[in-house]
């Protein structure tokens, strides 16, 4: 027997459990399903705006398939703030850069696809897109945030669509 819409519990990520909205109650109100991946869709915002914003200090000249890659030491980007977004070799980088931090630390994605849009000369900033699944029951659910990179402080701004 398929379970109802309504009975289809979100389980929000360790982190958005641990902090309490509401401490003075003392169990959580139950949610709709809507709420529950609004909730969920905003957390996965603001934990990817925190690995993008988080510098990276590993070693680069560890071998890409070793397994400290993938701790806290890599955890983050390499710093932007030099980059030169108009040449396609920096592009490039950029690109594979977000995609590897992405799928290295954000397991909830899946299908990840980045793509950089034209570089705004006026405001000096690099706008990119970045669609995925968000990995969660019954099914994926399509998920879409335009980000910004300003290129005077390195910064990414991460706002769902």
């Amino acid at each position: 027997m398929a379970r109802r819409d309504e009975e289809i519990r979100i389980t929000p990520s360790l982190l958005d459990r641990l902090i309490d909205m509401e401490p003075t109650a003392s169990k959580d109100p139950p949610k709709s399903r809507f709420t529950g991946v609004q909730e969920l869709k905003a957390g996965v915002r603001r934990d990817l705006e925190w690995l993008l914003n988080t510098r990276s200090h590993g070693d680069e000249t560890v071998p890409e398939d070793a397994e400290v890659r993938r701790s806290v030491v890599f955890y983050g980007m390499p710093d932007v703030l030099g980059l030169d977004p108009k040449t396609p070799a920096e592009k490039k980088r950029l690109v594979k850069s977000l995609e590897t931090a992405i799928r290295r630390f954000e397991p909830r994605f899946l299908d990840l696809k980045i793509t950089l849009e034209p570089v705004d000369e006026v405001e000096r900033q690099v706008r990119f897109r970045v669609e995925a699944k968000l990995d969660m029951e019954p099914a994926p659910e399509p998920i879409i945030f335009d980000t910004v990179i300003a290129s005077g402080s390195g910064e990414f701004a991460v706002k769902e669509r």
